[in-house]
């Protein structure tokens, strides 16, 4: 390699150096600032109500009845025939799999679900499962021929 092949090397060499340090020091500032502001949730937006299952209420049973909408009703209805009605849930004594009825079996089955069931514990947060724990508690189920009223719906 000639004289001019060592230089043009050296030249890369420390073109790669700079690079690597500028990097290093855009990610040692990047840590020093800390995570990145999250842009404000802007709950007009009615997509942001629905993918945060917010459009019935933003918590309690009411929200917790959305949620068994979309993640438990088409399995967990009346015309179902063998999977269990959920209607009287906290007036048995045992689930399915023998544990008794409370609400942290009833989470946990929720969460980690069965052979026969979806887990949803990294589809659902823990707020989504107290609001649907609190629902199924209350207020649970409807008829199918009579389905929760939309809330946004104002009949005239």
């Amino acid at each position: 390699m000639g004289s001019n092949g060592s230089r043009q090397f050296v030249a890369g060499v420390m073109i790669a150096a700079i690079l690597v340090a500028a990097i290093v020091i855009g990610w040692e500032a990047a840590a020093q600032q800390g995570a990145p502001a999250q842009p404000e949730k802007d709950y007009n937006q009615r997509s942001l109500e629905i993918y945060e299952f917010r459009k019935a209420a933003k918590s309690g049973p009411d929200r917790g009845q959305e949620i068994f909408y979309y993640k438990c009703w088409f399995c967990h209805n009346e015309l179902t025939r063998d999977i269990p009605k959920l209607i009287g849930l906290f007036q048995r004594a045992t689930l399915l799999n023998g544990q008794p009825v409370n609400e942290e079996t009833v989470k946990s089955q929720i969460r980690n679900g069965s052979p026969n069931m979806a887990a949803y514990k990294y589809t659902l947060k823990e707020a989504d499962i107290d609001d649907l724990v609190s629902y199924l508690r209350e207020k649970c189920c409807w008829n199918s021929d009579a389905p929760p009223l939309n809330p946004s719906y104002i009949a005239r």
